[in-house]
């Protein structure tokens, strides 16, 4: 009987458009066959179908008298057709054996989860605190809203005397949470899964608007000509007067990227030196326009055009993988559903997927992108995932 590989090569020939009619016509019938049944079956309903499909075969061809040559072909032509099917139902009942392995251990999605830390160092579970005022001091109000957002508030007792910028805040999210903050000045901020913005308590009395930011995180900044507001990441210092954009400023991705989604945003690298602060190269500063991205290590800057849909999936509730890295997309995965990833030696993490699905969904619906491909097979193992071929 014809092997798998031979079945994978009559693929290859449909694919380039160079099979016969009988050919054709077989391997559409099983294409076919196999997106009508969509990887819900069990593996008795499949077994049973491919019985079914042979039975079928048979008696299409046993009542016909023919001459020797076309019943070598005949038979040639239903081996070719079992040998297919038994490719796709290999097919069909491994990815359907990852599906059933993935759902048996899954795991939730992320959600709206951070920790407040104050100047004087006290911190703040913003996911356990109840709705309402959570700090009131120094002429700010501090209050968790029913929508999942933070929002600072400069009251009427703040004064010249007392509005200074005396501390700092930081928000942070951990891995598997994400949150929306509104500074002081009425900038909003959603911050992705582990990240971080360290800013002001007070915006008043300052020449500038000056936030520290690790992670990624989405800005729509207010609007003030006499004050910029500048964001500084480890690789690049973004300065704006009033603009949306994104910032993915990750230590464990190559390059920090600015993707500028309106306004104008002047961007520049910054560079580590040993021993000493670090220092942004503003002669190598560039200005961006909607739908453009800089990109900089940390001592280079290049402008790209961006895909905004895929930029902006997080934010979106989305995941949306265009000829994305196997690596880059568990990454992804590792910091909103808090797993670890083990992936196999030899198995190539240069690869790419293409697809979304939903934030919302649990971890087995984003792994379903990948193990579609039938290339790998993924486990989980507790708070782990594992990759195998």
């Amino acid at each position: 009987m014809m092997q798998h590989r031979d079945a994978e090569s009559l693929i290859k020939k449909y694919q380039s458009g160079l099979c016969s009619p009988e050919e054709q016509a077989i391997v559409e019938n099983w294409l076919t066959f196999g997106e009508a049944r969509k990887f819900d079956l069990t593996e008795q309903e499949l077994e049973a179908d491919l019985k079914d499909l042979q039975g079928r075969i048979a008696k299409a061809h046993v009542v016909k008298r023919i001459s020797l040559w076309p019943r070598m072909a005949i038979a040639a032509t239903i081996l070719c057709f079992l040998s297919i099917g038994f490719y796709f139902y290999a097919k069909l009942k491994n990815n359907n054996d990852i599906t059933q392995i993935a759902v048996h251990n899954d795991i939730a999605a992320g959600k709206n989860k951070a920790i407040l830390t104050l100047a004087n160092g006290a911190k703040i579970s913003i996911t356990d605190a109840v709705n309402g005022d959570l700090v009131k001091e120094s002429g700010v109000v501090i209050s968790k809203t029913s929508d999942g957002q933070l929002v600072y508030k400069v009251t009427e007792k703040a004064t010249p005397s007392t509005g200074s910028a005396k501390g700092y805040n930081t928000i942070e999210t951990p891995r598997g949470g994400q949150y929306q903050v509104v500074l002081p000045d009425g900038t909003n901020v959603w911050l992705n899964a582990l990240s971080s913005i360290t800013f002001p308590e007070k915006f008043t009395n300052i020449s500038e608007r000056s936030v520290e930011l690790k992670g990624e995180a989405y800005f729509e900044v207010v609007k003030d000509k006499k004050r910029p507001f500048i964001v500084r990441t480890d690789r690049q210092e973004i300065e704006v007067l009033g603009t949306h954009f994104n910032i993915n400023s990750y230590t464990d991705e190559q390059k920090s990227v600015t993707t500028l989604l309106q306004g104008s945003v002047k961007v520049a690298p910054v560079r580590m030196e040993k021993g000493k602060a670090d220092v942004v190269l503003h002669n190598l500063s560039t200005i961006i326009s909607p739908g453009q991205q800089a990109s900089s290590t940390r001592q280079d800057i290049k402008v790209n055009l961006a895909d905004l849909d895929q930029v902006m999936d997080w934010k979106n509730g989305d995941f949306i993988f265009k000829k994305e890295s196997l690596a880059g997309i568990m990454r992804k995965v590792s910091r909103w559903y808090d797993v670890r990833v083990e992936c196999d030696k030899g198995i190539d993490q240069n690869q790419t997927f293409s697809g979304s699905v939903s934030r919302s969904k649990n971890i087995s619906e984003v792994l379903k992108i990948m193990q579609s491909a039938g290339q790998l097979r993924f486990d989980i193992v507790g708070k782990k995932v594992l990759i195998t071929k």
